[in-house]
């Protein structure tokens, strides 16, 4: 298959999402087409900025920083207007945290983990006075596009206000000049090239809401298998199987492996992750016993006793679904 059309196949799964083409294609051809190519590469702790998956409701605007300013209004004692600048003032935060789109598929790598850094939300929201009486805080970009989550979780101290990502300003593709992160709900409400934020009384549904899509849009838990790649060709008898796995704010409790099409499962170890608020990688020790191909999964399960399952729930966005891949193992 050409790469013209492995890009065309990842446009088309995508726009079977309803979700904007996914970019940068570097990871296109080295992971999400790992049926291609056959090699798996481990994930790094910290996604580069051009590695970070990307989708978006428009295309992405151009922002003239001299003339953007931030408003929130509503149910505010104090309606206010920041500029740029005034953001840079502030005390700004570093948070470590990764981010999901919701219409990534099993296995898939429209996830990432960058540094954050910013102004913590329940700052702004004091400075302008905020109704305790609202229900949303409603977040609208400059593409267009709003969504919205509780005032309650814009009021905890994990949600920034985020200009820059991984030391940079962020870049355009990714929200600049300013978006939001919001640790734990995947990235369809992280609102980027935010312009306004309004505090409502009533549940604001965004545009995939009106769509039906998940309204706490929490993210599930998953986990996925980066080494070996499907279809890689394994030559040594033993072998270290890697991945990460994520639940959101939820942590991840253990992982466990299975080398049989899930008859049986094995115990993985977990290692350390950078924060509360990322992911967990994942290693299992793998002896095989012979030559032959092989059928590998994997599956977590978190602090509050929930585990992922081969059953599925249709049109659910609580499906719990299980990444499995095939090796092939020759030993001389």
């Amino acid at each position: 298959m050409s790469l013209i059309s492995r890009r065309t196949f990842g446009k088309s799964l995508l726009a079977s999402l309803g979700l904007a083409v996914l970019r940068p294609y570097s990871l296109v051809q080295a992971q999400l087409f790992g049926l291609f190519l056959g090699k798996g590469r481990e994930t790094p702790a910290i996604t580069t900025n051009e590695d970070f998956y990307v989708t978006s409701y428009d295309l992405t605007p151009e922002i003239d920083l001299e003339q953007w300013s931030l408003r929130i209004a509503g149910m505010v004692k104090r309606p206010t207007t920041w500029s740029f600048a005034d953001l840079l003032k502030r005390p700004q935060t570093k948070m470590i945290a990764t981010l999901e789109c919701i219409g990534n598929t099993v296995g898939g790598y429209s996830i990432g983990t960058a540094e954050w850094e910013g102004v913590k939300l329940n700052h702004l929201l004091d400075e302008a006075g905020f109704d305790p009486k609202a229900f949303d805080l409603v977040l609208r970009g400059a593409d267009g596009y709003s969504d919205s989550f509780p005032l309650a979780r814009a009021l905890e101290e994990d949600v920034l206000l985020a200009v820059k990502m991984n030391g940079v300003p962020v870049p355009p593709d990714h929200g600049y000049p300013a978006r939001v992160i919001v640790p734990g709900i995947y990235g369809m409400k992280n609102v980027k090239w935010l312009t306004g934020l309004e505090l409502v009384p009533h549940d604001y549904k965004g545009h995939w809401q009106q769509q039906s899509w998940s309204d706490t849009a929490l993210v599930k838990l998953s986990s996925r298998i980066d080494v070996p790649g499907d279809r890689e060709l394994i030559t040594t008898p033993r072998f270290t199987i890697k991945g990460i796995a994520f639940n959101g704010r939820v942590a991840i409790h253990n992982i466990e492996v299975s080398t049989d099409a899930g008859k049986t499962w094995a115990p993985g170890t977990l290692l350390p992750k950078l924060s509360p608020h990322t992911w967990t990688p994942w290693q299992y020790e793998w002896n095989i016993p012979k030559a032959g191909e092989y059928t590998l999964m994997v599956r977590a399960t978190n602090t509050d006793n929930a585990m992922q399952t081969l059953t599925t729930k249709p049109s659910s966005t609580e499906a719990m679904e299980i990444h499995a891949i095939t090796v092939k193992v020759e030993l001389s």
